[in-house]
């Protein structure tokens, strides 16, 4: 059976745990990496080329509960541009606010490039399924499990300057399962990300 995990005009539940890892949470903390390169001059970076967010081979994965689920879960790719919208929306609108950090397209000698990857998905409900069960609002505390890495490099040389990875719940709060709501957390999840980030940045600039 064909899931309707994506369908036009309509993003559903997908959208909610189609996070980041470990990186992505409430507030405005640096980021907390798994390696940085040593001896980096973080301080000459004043501008950021954000790279789309990567989703090709992005794995869907059952949680234990659904294991025994006949019907197929599958990731299809009908609204990856309105996502990816979404994320470059919340990354310019945080960095750049204030004086911040401009988003550039091209490598510079102090540009940092951004690239995130996501790697799996374990949504708490089936793609495509309805939000109700027995005529039911289905409400889940977070969306699901979310694994996924994030690179900083040098972007002229492309030199790895930092690794973020890990594995997180998209979301933190009881929600119904509904569209607005889906939308609401993606948009809050890629701007905790982008705040994050530049708290970092404030930081090793000594802001």
């Amino acid at each position: 059976m064909k899931s309707e995990f994506f369908t036009r005009g309509k993003l559903i539940f997908a959208l909610s745990v189609m996070l980041f890892s470990s990186v992505v949470m409430a507030g405005t903390e640096p980021l907390d990496p798994t390696w940085v390169r040593p001896h980096t001059d973080f301080s000459k970076y004043t501008k950021f080329l954000v790279k789309p967010l990567n989703l090709s081979d992005v794995k869907i994965l059952r949680p234990p509960w659904a294991q025994d689920d006949p019907i197929e879960w599958k990731l299809e790719t009908m609204a990856l541009d309105a996502i990816q919208n979404i994320f470059q929306d919340a990354m310019k609108e945080v960095l750049e606010a204030d004086d911040g950090y401009p988003l550039v397209y091209l490598p510079g000698e102090d540009v940092l490039e951004v690239d995130v990857e996501l790697l799996s998905i374990m949504p708490y409900v089936r793609p495509g399924s309805s939000g109700k069960e027995d005529g039911y609002e289905i409400v889940t505390l977070g969306s699901g499990e979310i694994t996924g890495t994030v690179e900083l490099r040098d972007s002229p040389s492309r030199a790895l300057l930092v690794l973020i990875e890990g594995q997180r719940v998209a979301g933190e709060e009881y929600k119904q399962f509904t569209r607005e709501n889906n939308i609401a957390n993606l948009k809050a999840t890629f701007a905790a990300f982008a705040a994050r980030l530049r708290a970092a940045m404030d930081k090793a600039r000594g802001k």
